[in-house]
Order: C-alpha cells, then sequence, then structure tokens
C-alpha cells in the first residue's frame, strides 16, 4: 500500500486502541449531571458508557471523561473539546456529526463500534453549543469574572479567527472571528492587548483594517480602515491610547492610530523612505521609535512629529543597507528600564543587544535556527527567544525551541526543547509565571492534527511551561490554522 494509505490505517488502529469497544451500559453514578436534560440523554447514554468517557475508563479514552459537565469541560488528550458558541470548532461535534450539511465530519465516528448518533441527536448538541454549551442551570462556561479573567489570545492566520484562553485551566474558552471580507483570508497577523488590559488589537497582512475588540466580552467595538499594504507589527503606546502599525512591503509605510477615536493620526510614507519595515519599538521618552528593516544589517530610527528617519547598522564597521541573507532583523524589544534593545536576526540567528543610549553593539549572542519572536519576564529579568526552525535533540520529529536570556548578562541560561512545531507566538504570564507558545504547525511534515477545521491547513497548537519550575504545566492543545500571534491580558 502507498504511505499516505499506511499511515490513515495505522492512525485508523491507534485510535481504535485509544478508544475500544464500548458497551451500552450505563454507571449509576452519572444518572444525575450538570447538563441540560436533553444533552445528558445523549451523552449519558450514548457517550458516558461503560469502557468509554466514564470516571473509570476516560484515561483510555483520549483521557476525555464526559461523566459530567464540569469535568466534559476539562478536555482531553488535544485540549477543550466544546468551545461555547463554536460548534464548528468543537471537536467533539465533529466527532459525532455524520451529516455533511451539519458541519465536520471526523473520524472515527463516535460512539466508537456502535451505532451513530440520529441527526436530531447531532442537532441537539449542535445547537447546544450554538448556544454556549449551558449547564442545567444555565451557567455558560467561562462567562464568570469578565473584567478580571486572565486570558491569553492567539491569533490563527489560516482561518481568520483569535483563539482565546482561560488562564486558569489553560484551555481554550472561545473564538472570535476577526477580519471585514467574508469572502477570502484577510490573515490576521498581529494581535496585541492594550497595556490597560481593557481592548485588544488585531492587524492583517491581507486586509486593510485594524480592528479594536473588548477584552471583557471579546466583541468587535471599532475599525479604521488603514489602506492596502502587508500590515505585520502592531504596536501600542504605554499609554494605551496609540500605535503604530508597520507595512511590511519594498516601499513600506508606518501609520499612526488614534485608539480611542480609531482614526488615523499621520502616515509615513515616500519612495525610498521604509525598505520592508517590521518591528516597531519605543523609546522612554515615547517620542522616538526603532524599527526593524527586515534585510540587511540595519534599524531605523524615527521621530514621527518632525519627521525624522536616520539609518542605523547594527553591525559594527559597515554601513546600514539592506542587502538580503546579511543579517535581517526580524523583531525588536526595549529592555523594561529602557536602557537596551534586543534584535532577532533571522539569517545570522543571532541575537544582537544594542545600547539605548549610543545606538551601539553590545553584544552578540548566538541562537537557534531561525530566531524570530520575543517575549520578556520584567519580574525574573529574562528575555525568551522564539527559534521557530530549530533542531530539536530531545523530540528529533519536532521543530523549533525557546532559549531564555539573562537581560543582565545576555547569557542564555535555558534552552527549551517541547514538542513545538514551528513556534511563533510567545508571551508571559508574569502574574502566573507561564509560558505560554504557540506553533505554526504549517509545514506538510509537521504532527498531523487531531481533528478538522472550518478552513484549508493545518491546525496549529500551543504549550504553557512553568517559569519557575521549567515543567509543562499544559501540553499540546489544538488550535485553529497556522496560530502565530500571541499575547496575553493578566
Amino acid at each position: 500500500m502507498s504511505n499516505h494509505v499506511g499511515f490513515i490505517y495505522i492512525l485508523v488502529v491507534v485510535i481504535t486502541l485509544l478508544f475500544p469497544s464500548c458497551k451500552k451500559s450505563v454507571d449509576p453514578a452519572f444518572l444525575t449531571t450538570s447538563y441540560p436534560a436533553s444533552v445528558e440523554k445523549i451523552i449519558v447514554t450514548k457517550c458516558a458508557t461503560a469502557g468509554c468517557h466514564n470516571d473509570k475508563s476516560y484515561q483510555n479514552a483520549a483521557n476525555l471523561n464526559l461523566s459530567d459537565w464540569n469535568k466534559m469541560l476539562e478536555g482531553g488528550v488535544s485540549g477543550a473539546v466544546v468551545i461555547p458558541f463554536s460548534p464548528n470548532q468543537s471537536s467533539l461535534m465533529q466527532f459525532i456529526n455524520t451529516y455533511d450539511d451539519l458541519g465536520i465530519k471526523a473520524s472515527p465516528t463516535m460512539p466508537i463500534n456502535e451505532a451513530p448518533l440520529s441527526r436530531d441527536e447531532v442537532l441537539t448538541i449542535r445547537n447546544w453549543i450554538k448556544e454556549g454549551c449551558p449547564s442545567k442551570d444555565g451557567e455558560i462556561p467561562f462567562a464568570s469574572n469578565s473584567t478580571s479573567r486572565g486570558k491569553a489570545y492567539i491569533s490563527n492566520q489560516g482561518c481568520d479567527n483569535v483563539s482565546v484562553i482561560d488562564a486558569e485551566t489553560k484551555l481554550v474558552m472561545r473564538y472570535v472571528k476577526v477580519g471585514k471580507d467574508e469572502t477570502q483570508i484577510e490573515v490576521p497577523h498581529c494581535l496585541r492587548v492594550s497595556p490597560d488590559s481593557k481592548y485588544w488589537y488585531v492587524c492583517f497582512t491581507n486586509g486593510s483594517y485594524v480592528q479594536k475588540f473588548d477584552a471583557n466580552a471579546d466583541t468587535l467595538v471599532s475599525e479604521v480602515n488603514i489602506g492596502a499594504g502587508s500590515w505585520n507589527i502592531l504596536k501600542i503606546s504605554p499609554d494605551s491610547k496609540n500605535a503604530f502599525v508597520s507595512d511590511f512591503s519594498n516601499n513600506g509605510k508606518l501609520v499612526e492610530l488614534d485608539l480611542n477615536t480609531m482614526t488615523i493620526k499621520s502616515t509615513l510614507a515616500g519612495s525610498g523612505l521604509f525598505s520592508f519595515p517590521h518591528g516597531v519599538a519605543y523609546t522612554k521618552t515615547k517620542d522616538t521609535l526603532y524599527i526593524t528593516a527586515q534585510y540587511g544589517n540595519m534599524i531605523y530610527r524615527v521621530i514621527p512629529s518632525i519627521p525624522q528617519i536616520d539609518q542605523l547598522s547594527i553591525q559594527k564597521g559597515v554601513a546600514p543597507v539592506t542587502t538580503p541573507q546579511l543579517l535581517d532583523p526580524h523583531e525588536i524589544v526595549m529592555s523594561p528600564d529602557y536602557s537596551r534593545y534586543f534584535i532577532t536576526c533571522q539569517a545570522s540567528n543571532e541575537l544582537r543587544v544594542m545600547d539605548a543610549t549610543a545606538d551601539t553593539l553590545l553584544r552578540v549572542v548566538p541562537m537557534g535556527l531561525y530566531p524570530l519572536e520575543f517575549a520578556i519576564s520584567p519580574k525574573k529579568n529574562l528575555l525568551f527567544v522564539c527559534n521557530q526552525e530549530d533542531n530539536n535533540p530531545i523530540y528529533p520529529q519536532f521543530k523549533g525551541s525557546i532559549y531564555v536570556v539573562d537581560m543582565s548578562s545576555f547569557i542564555v541560561v535555558k534552552k527549551i526543547y517541547e514538542k513545538f512545531y514551528q513556534p511563533h507566538g510567545i508571551v508571559v504570564d508574569d502574574k502566573r509565571g507561564l509560558l505560554y507558545v504557540s506553533s505554526r504547525n504549517a509545514d506538510p511534515t509537521g504532527p498531523a492534527p487531531h481533528h478538522l477545521s472550518e478552513c484549508n491547513g493545518r491546525n496549529g497548537f500551543f504549550h504553557v511551561i512553568d517559569i519557575n519550575t521549567w515543567k509543562l504545566v499544559k501540553p499540546t492543545s489544538e488550535l485553529s490554522v497556522d496560530s502565530y500571534s500571541m499575547d496575553v491580558r493578566e
């Protein structure tokens, strides 16, 4: 048989072993649950049965316990199985569905080795998820404490949606549709939470809008058309009032936004003014910006109020140029005290440390393969660098690493190798001592997704790591397609 057919056969055998043949006998302990009556009737008699998803056997059934509403919310081996209000993103719905017009179908059909659910039963589950998966008392998961609930946000480039993760359970609690044009994928490239934690914003590489969402309700509140461009990075001012957005183009531009009114304040553009501008950082005085030129060995120093734009080489003794495959500075971030700034160089596989007072090179720190994004823990004075294509010596079939750098000594103090695959999004929740890492999994040789997405492409996933113990506190949890940019509301 072909390799492809052989792989499918092996996968089905493995899944069958994970989900042994289930008998229809009902455990008496499950006769009273927190499910609504109509849902309880289906799940108790068809799913939480002996040998399947009940207290006694769930560990051999993808670690998914469906014996009660609260236990269902704990999810299984691939993360949350129901996402309130999002039946198409809920793997439980996918695995019980056998009807083309009711959404995505996944295999093997559940309940395993039993008759499929009837259309009415599938519709009951689908409608229940669409209504928010309420308990029998009407409680909606993750709906309480909306003003204080900690969350992580991950943009999914291939599906124009954002995964919202509950900080306490580390489970996906919502999916939020983003983008303006329903006819095409606009590619939500950069997502940022405002420093005041009231809003989150997203820009698109294949769209012309910046969108603003309320961080309590995760609903769209405003948007602004900033024109055509490959909008890559959105940098919010420390007072949450303004933002700059970079257009990653050969003759790129920089747009300044008033975030209160969601209007354009200024645009810096002109022939030869910017070459592929990408990363953006504010200086301590907030009146000056540093912007990376993606290709070459230089960054821009910009004073928007004048305007003044200077080219600065980050290579000692070498004039600033935009020649590809030299250093290729990608992202830039200031140290918490603004005394220095750090730049990832994706061509030379380096971290470059610059003195912010003199704009001179302090140190070159070797990184893994293809260093891109940053995260900072001010509490621990640590800088985390995501190396998207790095080899993994612990799990050779996986790809990518996180280097941890002491921001005082500039020494790599830790290298994190988990079951990443093309990790890109990275953020620290300093309040809880957690590091979130999202993996794109865009390479077709990466791990096969557990379930499908409503968009074409391969699902990404995320991990959560305790930065006090360096232990994994949340293993691989699946997301949507091409999970890319990440931020957190502590």
